[in-house]
């Protein structure tokens, strides 16, 4: 082989690399489950993570309730439709190129999604992946299948989503900023200053003196605990989603339960008779999770907190003859012990 077809092939090769880049994705990570309190930054080689109850997944970000976002390059080895999947708990979403192709932003206990695009061999695409953590344990595992893995003769076997290898990552080396030479400002000749004044003196102000809170009876909290019990939480139709008009009976939940810091809370999910009945039990989990991770998010101890789905087992309303009736076992019901 000559020298020229030497030079010929390296060129090829390096033409299809990444200028001025480093391997992995730049990590930010956050606490808030909607990117509110910035924590720190750094690189991670690769979207695989499981977070087991407790663990933090940085120094600084907390166990339950963060977010965390990823930037970079994708450059994948060869041309086609790819199928991108990711296995989470909660949420995510997934941009390649530019296009979402993956949007799950809700509470998910380890649930898989799925989304396909058309890429080019060696090209460079933006990739950009939000994700958050609710309460308790979170993972999130970035998976693709190749274009043809899942074709042919061993295509049962390839088909199988596999993890997105670091080395299809990359991002932008850090530049060192450039040290400027400051122009020097046309000198004038220095004018008199004039002696500063001193300040007035302001007398110190009288501390406050602190206010006890006013006792509330045992009577009026075990009153309130009544009425409360008497207004569950609803939910719109086939989601873990909270009517509007039920959050004020949620945020009164959480002002009665801090008057109660030793009360064990017990949430208990329902939803109507409609569909499919494992769907319907799931569904329960998902809705007294969420009020869980509310009144966790609000200041209360999640060790105080139980929650249980019950499905369409327990309705307010048997064999319901309209939908206002129906509407009232979609609800989460909340007691109180102690």
């Amino acid at each position: 082989m000559d020298k020229i077809t030497v030079f010929a092939a390296l060129c090829a090769v390096f033409s299809t690399l990444p200028l001025k880049s480093q391997q992995g994705l730049a990590g930010e990570y956050y606490n808030g489950t909607n990117f509110d309190t910035p924590v720190m930054n750094r690189t991670d080689p690769a979207i695989d993570f499981d977070w087991p109850l407790g663990v933090r997944p940085a120094d600084g970000v907390n166990s339950s309730f963060f977010s965390a976002r990823w930037t970079g390059y994708l450059t994948p080895p060869k041309s086609g439709r790819y199928k991108f999947s990711a296995k989470v708990d909660d949420g995510i979403r997934v941009w390649v190129g530019g296009r979402k192709v993956i949007d799950a932003w809700g509470l998910h206990d380890s649930e898989h999604f799925e989304g396909t695009i058309e890429l080019k061999a060696h090209k460079r695409y933006d990739l950009k992946v939000e994700y958050f953590n609710d309460i308790n344990e979170g993972e999130i595992h970035l998976l693709w299948v190749l274009p043809g893995d899942d074709e042919g003769v061993l295509g049962w076997f390839n088909s199988s989503p596999k993890p997105v290898e670091g080395k299809y990552f990359s991002r932008p080396k850090q530049e060192k900023p450039k040290r400027e030479t400051a122009s020097k400002p046309d000198q004038k000749p220095d004018e008199p200053r004039q002696k500063p004044k001193p300040p007035a003196k302001v007398p110190p102000a009288k501390p406050a003196e602190p206010q006890e809170p006013e006792p509330v009876s045992p009577a009026v909290l075990a009153q309130k605990q009544r009425e409360l019990e008497l207004k569950p939480i609803y939910f719109v139709q086939s989601k873990d989603e909270i009517l509007p008009d039920s959050k004020k009976t949620l945020d009164d939940w959480v002002v009665f339960l801090k008057q109660k810091p030793d009360a064990v809370i017990f949430v208990k999910g329902h939803t109507d008779d409609m569909g499919d009945a494992q769907k319907n039990q799931d569904l329960s989990e998902r809705r007294a999770r969420l009020v869980a991770a509310y009144f966790v998010k609000k200041g209360l101890g999640a060790e105080r907190i139980e929650t249980k789905g019950y499905g369409s087992s327990q309705p307010y309303f048997v064999n319901p003859a309209t939908e206002k009736e129906r509407a009232l076992n979609r609800r989460v019901e909340i007691r109180v012990k102690r």
